[in-house]
């Protein structure tokens, strides 16, 4: 069982993920071993076992920062409560996960390697997906003036997160930032389209 972490224990315990994310970016997360995560952060295996049990046990903790990391990110995007009923509110959400996947791209492609291989794996990343649909079903609920949400509206928010979760893996990360703005207002004018259910300028 890992000991709680201190201030201390806490730099250390990041160093080692960012440390395991390096190595994961370099030769995938199937293909990494607690060894090369220790030998990247400098560290010892004593060290790497006082945070963590195990190279799925460090993994748990990048899903759970990748997941408040886009917590907070769609909060900021949004700026509050709102209705998805402009193109701007698509922008918004299409540009929060766009940025957060970016930012975090070593950590999705872990996850996802993982829950190929992995049944606590593929569930962790059906329930980040579920938030996320959840939180569309209740946006398109809202575009379409729906008193609630119904089976198609669902599929609709569970195509919206699909086709957002695989545009981020194959087009992040863009070249450019002129590249990344272009893949955000592609992917927002599609939605938009589909969403809105109207022809409008963005």
């Amino acid at each position: 069982m890992p000991t709680p972490v201190t201030s201390k224990g806490e730099r250390s315990a990041a160093e080692l993920k960012a440390a395991a994310l390096r190595v994961i970016a370099r030769q995938g997360y199937l293909s990494t071993k607690i060894a090369d995560i220790t030998a990247e952060a400098g560290k010892s295996a004593g060290v790497f076992y006082r945070y963590f049990t195990d190279k799925d046990d460090l993994l748990r903790s990048v899903v759970d920062d990748f997941a408040a990391a886009l917590r907070e990110r769609v909060t900021e995007q949004a700026g509050g409560p709102h209705a998805l009923d402009e193109v701007e509110d698509i922008r918004g959400h299409v540009r929060a996960y766009w940025d957060t996947y970016r930012a975090h791209r070593a950590d999705m492609t872990a996850v996802y390697e993982a829950s190929l291989v992995s049944a606590e794996f593929a569930a962790h990343w059906e329930d980040m997906r579920a938030r996320h649909v959840d939180i569309w079903t209740a946006h398109v609920t809202e575009a379409r003036d729906l008193a609630a949400p119904d089976r198609d509206t669902r599929l609709t928010a569970l195509a919206v997160v699909a086709m957002i979760e695989r545009f981020c893996q194959l087009a992040a990360p863009a070249e450019s930032e002129e590249e990344g703005d272009a893949a955000v207002e592609a992917l927002t004018r599609l939605l938009a389209h589909g969403l809105l259910q109207q022809e409008r300028s963005v």
